[in-house]
């Protein structure tokens, strides 16, 4: 056997392999067994087949192609070994050309890519505003004022927000629903908390009334059944005035500026964890973009591989068939494929980026990050072989060294809102580090 190796492109090989028709000998007669497995003659069981007869029933030719097959992978492992070549997705075998005394093997190998240099990380984006407007306000005010709240019972129909007395049930084909018989059970209107479509078929219903209609139950896993409600009374939902005194009354807070002190900080951090993951996706979109490289065909169909098994293992955990989901989305296999390909292609050129990024700052794990890993690989100790655990460690490193370089990133990038005043985030990205408020 021979071979030699040429340089494809920028991260790609070519690997050229003379296999000589010996070099075949020690997987002839594993292939003829296999050979034998597949292949039926009369008057022979499967797998019983004698080698001289396999021979005459399929041919050397066929035998030989078989036994190519077998001896690729041990062959193409060493050659990797012995030329330290550490290919990035598993070697692709582009032709085997057979000649007269010998097979001729071509094979892409694809390396792992690296970027030469970084784009500038000191990127501009605008995000939202984590000020709380004066509705968020009024809501989170509303919201506490609820909690404490009385009812009242009023001579009208029913409004949304309002409280229905209600007895309720339902009945599928004449038989009546287990688990969903309600008497003088008391229920807010607009929580849409019993069936889809009760909220509406109460509103403007007056005290007395019976209405029927239809409808499912998600939670009984039932459709179609027939919904009976008797509206016993409607009662008002009545809120306490917002007052100093009221406030002191009822919550931690002495008097109302200082509950809205602290209704301003809490939306804030709520925001925040919001626009930093807006701020996030808009930084690495224009990182992504500056990058200009063509990444290697092989690895973007490994990357989509991976993304195309993970979603469909997400539909087949929701009971959804991929021909019904084209169906519900209106997608077709081409557009799906034109996504799988962006999408891959874009975490493959943000990965190139995090790992510049490791190499530049010359980025190691702390004693914290190797601690957190110990403690994940004790819990999975017992899952794997012990080369799948080392597998398994490696790559549980590798994305604790990204997640390093993905908040240096976010700390080199600027957020502003849309009147270009800086929106202070960091304190989201460094829950480690107390850097208090910016100056």
């Amino acid at each position: 056997m021979k071979y030699k190796i040429k340089k494809e492109s920028e991260f790609e090989k070519n690997l050229e392999i003379k296999v000589e028709l010996e070099d075949l000998d020690d997987h002839r007669d594993e292939a003829i067994k296999k050979i034998g497995k597949q292949i039926k003659v009369d008057g022979f069981r499967t797998g019983k087949i004698p080698a001289n007869i396999v021979k005459r029933e399929v041919g050397e030719d066929y035998i030989n192609e078989e036994a190519i097959e077998l001896f690729l992978p041990q062959t193409l492992f060493s050659i990797l070994n012995d030329e330290e070549i550490s290919p990035a997705t598993r070697p692709a075998i582009k032709e085997i050309k057979k000649e007269k005394s010998h097979f001729d093997v071509n094979v892409l190998i694809t390396l792992w890519p690296t970027l030469s240099k970084l784009p500038k990380l000191s990127q501009t984006v605008e995000v939202d505003s984590i000020t709380p407007t004066d509705d968020e306000i009024a809501d989170q005010i509303e919201r506490i004022k609820s909690q404490f709240a009385e009812v009242s019972k009023v001579e009208r129909p029913l409004n949304s927000g309002d409280f229905a007395m209600m007895n309720l049930s339902a009945t599928k084909n004449g038989v009546e629903v287990k688990d969903f018989t309600y008497n003088d059970y008391l229920y807010e209107v607009g929580t849409g908390a019993l069936t889809p479509s009760l909220d509406s078929k109460l509103e403007g219903v007056a005290p007395g009334a019976i209405i029927k209609f239809n409808d499912s139950i998600p939670q009984l896993n039932e459709e179609n059944v027939e919904v009976t409600v008797l509206l016993k009374e409607v009662r008002e939902k009545i809120l306490p005035e917002l007052t100093d005194e009221w406030v002191s009354d009822t919550t931690e807070f002495e008097n109302v500026d200082s509950l809205k002190k602290e209704l301003v900080v809490n939306i804030e951090n709520v925001k925040k964890q919001q626009i930093a993951s807006q701020y996030q996706g808009q930084l690495t979109n224009k990182l992504i973009e500056e990058v200009d490289m063509k990444l290697p065909e092989q690895l973007v169909i490994a990357e989509m591989d991976s993304i195309l098994q993970n979603f469909l293992n997400e539909l087949k955990q929701s009971n959804i068939q991929l021909e019904d989901y084209f169906k519900i989305t209106g997608l077709t296999e081409e557009t799906l494929r034109d996504d799988l390909n962006k999408q891959a292609s874009r975490n493959l050129t943000m990965v190139l980026i995090l790992d510049k990024v490791i190499a530049d700052l010359d980025m190691k794990l702390d004693e914290k990050d190797i601690a957190l890993v110990d403690e994940h690989m004790v819990t999975h100790k017992d899952d794997a072989e012990d080369s799948d655990q080392s597998s398994h460690r490696m790559n549980l490193e590798a994305e604790s060294l990204r997640n390093k370089a993905m908040l240096h990133i976010l700390q080199q990038g600027i957020s502003v809102d849309k009147d270009g005043e800086k929106v202070y985030l960091q304190d989201v990205y460094n829950r480690d580090t107390d850097l208090g408020e910016e100056e």
